[in-house]
């Protein structure tokens, strides 16, 4: 009888075990997929800022803006 229990206690608890370990695998692959953003100085960022208006119609804009610290100080430096 106490065999038992402890045969189905072990089984039990390497389940449980496994179970934790698989699930932190999912969450940190799905983590790792949704890193966001790029390392300074790589490609432009681009932001849409348009109006819709209600008939379907409305402007659409697109903007480029640079990644990297030092042209993007230089793009905002003022013109002499």
């Amino acid at each position: 009888m106490i065999t038992t229990f402890l045969i189905y206690g072990v089984c039990g608890l390497i389940a449980v075990v496994g179970s934790v370990l698989i699930v932190r695998s999912v969450i940190k692959n799905e983590r790792s997929e949704k890193i966001r953003g790029v390392q300074p100085g790589q490609g432009d960022q681009l932001i849409d800022h348009g109006t819709v208006l209600g008939g379907g119609g409305g402007h659409v804009t697109v903007s480029r803006v640079t990644r990297d610290p030092q042209e993007y100080a230089k793009a905002m430096a003022p013109k002499k």
